[in-house]
């Protein structure tokens, strides 16, 4: 292989390595970020009792859900209660979490970090 590509490859490969690695990360945050919400919603967005289940819900329809119960004037159930406990970037972490699993989650949105 001719040095000039050899380097080629080599930047590509290490670029998309650290892409690769920061979506890693970013699934692993937003992971635990929504490990809260499966206690009652399920680890895959399907409940196991009573409670409304996120399996399918989409990325926007969540945020824009969570946004509301935020926002409220005053904190009325428990999920008005939860959502007053995370950050604008927090909650598009979870709502990205479950659209992805239910497949409604269109590329990922730029976190914070």
């Amino acid at each position: 292989m001719k040095p000039k590509y050899f380097l080629s490859s080599t930047v590509f490969l290490s670029v998309l390595f650290c892409v690769g690695s920061a979506n890693a990360e970013d699934l692993t945050v937003n992971r635990l970020l929504a490990s809260q919400c499966a206690q009652c919603h399920g680890t895959d967005g399907q409940s196991a009792g009573g409670i409304e289940g996120l399996e399918d819900e989409s990325y926007k329809d969540l945020y824009e859900d969570l946004m509301d119960m935020r926002s409220e004037d005053r904190a009325e159930d428990i999920m008005d209660h939860q959502a007053l406990g995370y950050t604008d970037d927090q909650i598009d972490r979870i709502a990205y979490y479950f659209g992805l699993l239910a497949g409604k989650a269109d590329e990922a949105p730029e976190f914070e970090d």
